[in-house]
């Protein structure tokens, strides 16, 4: 998603595939349900969060980073076996898209599981 303020002053939300405009309230509802939705951060503010978190902590920045990146690898790698669990318990014969070609657009391949 993108978003730019217009001549009103408004933050309007612009969604790919989609003609029309959102508010940020709008956006929340329309797009996401009923579960609060918060903006995501830039690089510039991650780093300075990264820094933040090392000074705070005295830990040097580059071992931060390496404990995020793990934390991160754990969650792709939880995600990528609920995703194949999903996709291993899904019938044949389903008039669906091909269980191949589901799991290679999330990039799992079957014969590694």
């Amino acid at each position: 998603m993108d978003f730019f303020l217009a001549s009103d002053g408004t933050e309007r939300w612009l969604v790919p595939g989609d003609e029309r405009s959102y508010t940020r309230d709008t956006v929340a509802i329309a797009r996401h349900g009923d579960f609060p939705w918060e903006r995501m951060y830039t690089l510039g503010h991650a780093a300075a969060e990264i820094r933040r978190r090392a000074t705070a902590d005295g830990t040097p920045i580059h071992v931060l980073v390496e404990e995020l990146a793990a934390i991160a690898a754990a969650e792709d790698a939880a995600e990528d076996e609920e995703i194949a669990r999903i996709a291993r318990e899904r019938p044949a014969d389903s008039d669906e898209i091909p269980l191949a070609d589901l799991a290679r657009k999330f990039g799992i391949d079957l014969d590694e599981l």
